[in-house]
């Protein structure tokens, strides 16, 4: 999810010379979205992105007003100039709080002429969320040059405005064409910046990973092959080597005793243990030794309500003898796909399925996380899923679940005042939503 520190709220031109009806330069659907935009603004606030106030200013002379507006802004009474100053102010519920900055254009764009670029960057941030007037000119241009720069836009769909519903939705359907994302004003407020994805984090990975696959297959040497495994591009130190694995017991878990000769020539033994049989075991360490990616062998899902609240549960776990707190997982069934797991672990634990009228419902990370990397292979994928009540959970008979919510603002008084065990996954997951 984008951090709400890396991410900004711009509201453009919400000022009375184009709100006014009686204004010759007057947004048809502009006056009708100040409740939305206002609500966008204290949502903004709320979730910590920083705020800046786009602004229009025409010269009192005319000299910067655009050719094909020239005429009725010079008949009009030259609206949003010093000729007029009451135009260029904004309703008060939309005025700049202390801090805020206002950003005053002479165009179009609101990157146009202006230091808002070195503004951003300045700032670290990433992700623009934008809102007001007009669709077709001021927030289409600054979407655009934003998405040229580099960054993810989204556009709150009813706190902007048109001269028209049909230029309104024509417009808002190219820019979503062109890579800009859509989302409501009451989502915004919800959920903030959770359905708005870091597409340009997305992308940069995918070719950092093209990249390094081209690196691999050009590489005939072993230990180039290694150095380009690795972040740093350094070869690793050298490897203990396996030499032979052997069974201890077997049951529901699997002990091992694994023979590694050290690099420096001295034999260790090392206890593991694994719930995969011996062959299973086997070719997992191998694959593992090769750093090829593993194969989930669970998943541990992150349950979000429309609402934003978080999906728990109170489980009875037999090796702590206690009640704790967890989120739903489970292992991955053979032959089962990732999102076939997720959606049966929410039937059968919590009676919650996958929303529909969301894609992709399930966002795994990017790669899966070791359960305990001293003591055995697996590994697990969290998965965030949007998710919704759906009926009576269904877990096995000896499974005790109590499925419960918590909402995303209560998160840290609920995380400070619970005295169940919890998983580490669990609790670092919590922590991070409850900032």
């Amino acid at each position: 999810m984008i951090e709400p520190a890396r991410a900004a709220f711009l509201l453009i031109d919400m000022q009375n010379g184009f709100i006014d009806g009686a204004s010759p330069l007057c947004i048809a659907g502009a006056a009708a979205t100040v409740p939305a935009c206002a609500h966008a603004l204290a949502a903004a606030r709320e979730h910590g992105l920083a705020v800046f106030h786009v602004r229009r200013a025409y010269a009192a002379d005319g000299s910067d007003v655009e050719a094909a507006r020239w005429e009725t802004w010079a008949e009009g009474g030259r609206p949003l100039s010093s000729a007029d100053p009451m135009s260029l102010a904004c309703p008060s519920e939309l005025a700049p709080a202390p801090g805020e900055p206002v950003v005053v254009k002479p165009s179009w764009s609101a990157f146009f002429g202006t230091d808002l670029d070195a503004l951003l960057r300045a700032r670290g941030i990433g992700t623009l969320v934008l809102a007001g007037t007009t669709t077709p000119n001021c927030v289409r241009s600054t979407a655009y040059d934003g998405l040229a720069r580099g960054f993810n836009v989204a556009v709150l769909r009813d706190a902007t405005s048109s001269r028209s519903p049909e230029a309104q939705e024509a417009n808002l359907a190219d820019m979503e064409a062109a890579g800009t994302q859509l989302i409501h004003t009451d989502d915004f407020a919800v959920n903030g910046l959770l359905h708005v994805r870091d597409t340009e984090a997305e992308v940069a990975r995918a070719v950092a990973l093209e990249l390094e696959a081209k690196a691999r297959n050009t590489e005939t040497d072993a230990a180039a092959d290694t150095a380009a495994a690795n972040d740093s591009g350094a070869p690793l130190p050298p490897t203990p080597t396996l030499e032979s694995i052997e069974t201890v017991s077997t049951g529901w878990i699997n002990k091992y005793h694994l023979h590694y000769t050290l690099p420096d020539g001295r034999p260790y033994t090392y206890e593991g243990v694994s719930r995969k049989g011996p062959e299973r075991y086997e070719a997992a360490l191998e694959a593992l030794g090769n750093t090829g990616a593993p194969t989930p062998d669970a998943v541990c899902i992150v349950p979000l309500l429309p609402d934003g609240s978080v999906l728990l549960e109170r489980e009875f776990r037999y090796p702590l003898n206690s009640w704790c707190v967890s989120l739903p997982a489970g292992l991955i069934d053979a032959g089962e796909s990732l999102e076939e797991a997720v959606a049966r672990e929410l039937s059968e634990e919590t009676g919650y399925r996958l929303r529909a009228d969301i894609a992709p419902a399930v966002r795994p990370l990017p790669q899966p996380g070791f359960s305990s990397t001293g003591l055995t292979e697996e590994n697990v994928q969290v998965v965030f899923a949007q998710v919704e009540a759906a009926g009576k959970a269904r877990p096995d008979s000896a499974e005790l679940i109590e499925p419960f919510t918590v909402a995303r603002a209560d998160l840290r008084a609920f995380l400070d005042a619970n005295q169940l065990p919890i998983g580490t996954r669990c609790q670092l997951i919590l922590e991070l939503l409850a900032l």
